[in-house]
């Protein structure tokens, strides 16, 4: 009996060790494709516990290779590079995690994102970490329409696509296709139209207010004759005359009117050239008379 028992210790230590051996350098890819033809790839090594900081050198001068082979493969301006390591130690090995921001991995044609030509690179996988378990995830306002290979599994919930091999994925001359939702598409047809649309209301509206305003700022012009103001002037300085007996000097009905002595000047004139006053010079300064008819007027 403790033979047995020993026998079946040792063999369930031998299944943990195969366990451990098969969960160390194992790799999972996951690709999140974006609207823009760019894409985040998170790249999970499970590595052994003497793992080495140089491997992380390696792993970045690799991927600038694999970026200029893409480029020839595609014809088109690439830019990828290392966004971010974690390393996390466990029990028997190190799990460490690559964040990749990868520009102009994917093709946009009008409505569609077309991903798998930078698969062209002959064993593409290898400047990575090898084979492995890839995912694909995709926008929300696209949806899934096509893919070859044929995913091995696919949540249209999670918006996730799997293949099991990325070595094998990539030898099948991979092409998947997603395009944006009819919902997004109609979406976007209104606020073209929606939004010019308002902004001219929003214009119009503005414009008229604002000559509304105007019209109910507008200082309304008098009507009166420009005359009235002269006619005040020559009345004030008739009071003035005959509140002082109906005779006054020139100086001081400028004095009393608080008028300058030019605009007096040409007032005394006006009403002596209708007959209401007189003047007389008295030394340099001039009496003013107000005539007996021109009094009883006034």
């Amino acid at each position: 009996m403790k033979i047995q028992l020993s026998i079946c210790i040792i063999f369930l230590i031998f299944l943990s060790s195969l366990c451990t051996v098969s969960s160390a350098n194992s790799v999972e890819y996951k690709v999140q494709i974006g609207g823009d033809g760019s894409a985040v790839l998170d790249v999970t090594q499970l590595a052994e516990s003497n793992f080495s900081y140089d491997t992380i050198q390696r792993f970045t001068t690799n991927l600038t290779i694999l970026v200029e082979k893409a480029e020839e493969k595609c014809g088109r301006q690439m830019n990828a590079w290392v966004d971010e390591v974690s390393i996390i130690p466990q029990s028997n090995y190190v799990l460490v995690k690559y964040k990749l921001m990868w520009k102009n991995f994917s093709i946009i044609e009008n409505t569609k994102i077309i991903v798998g030509d930078v698969f062209q690179v002959e064993n593409f996988f290898s400047y990575l970490f090898g084979d492995g378990a890839i995912y694909f995830t995709y926008p929300h306002e696209y949806d899934f329409t096509s893919a070859m290979p044929k995913p091995d599994e696919i949540d249209y919930t999670l918006r996730t696509l799997k293949w099991l091999s990325a070595e094998r994925f990539s030898k099948q001359n991979p092409y998947i296709v997603f395009t944006k939702s009819s919902s997004n598409m109609f979406l976007e047809s209104v606020l073209i139209y929606a939004i010019p649309a308002s902004l001219s209301a929003a214009l119009l509206f503005t414009l008229l207010y604002i000559k509304r305003r105007r019209r109910m700022e507008k200082v309304i012009e008098p009507k009166f004759p420009q005359h009235i103001e002269v006619d005040n002037a020559e009345e004030k300085v008739i009071r003035t005359i005959k509140a002082a007996g109906g005779c006054l000097y020139q100086s001081q009905i400028v004095e009393q009117c608080k008028f300058s002595k030019a605009k007096t000047s040409q007032l005394l004139s006006a009403l002596e050239k209708r007959g209401i006053v007189r003047r007389q010079k008295r030394g340099r300064d001039k009496i003013v008379v107000l005539v007996e008819k021109g009094g009883e007027k006034s």
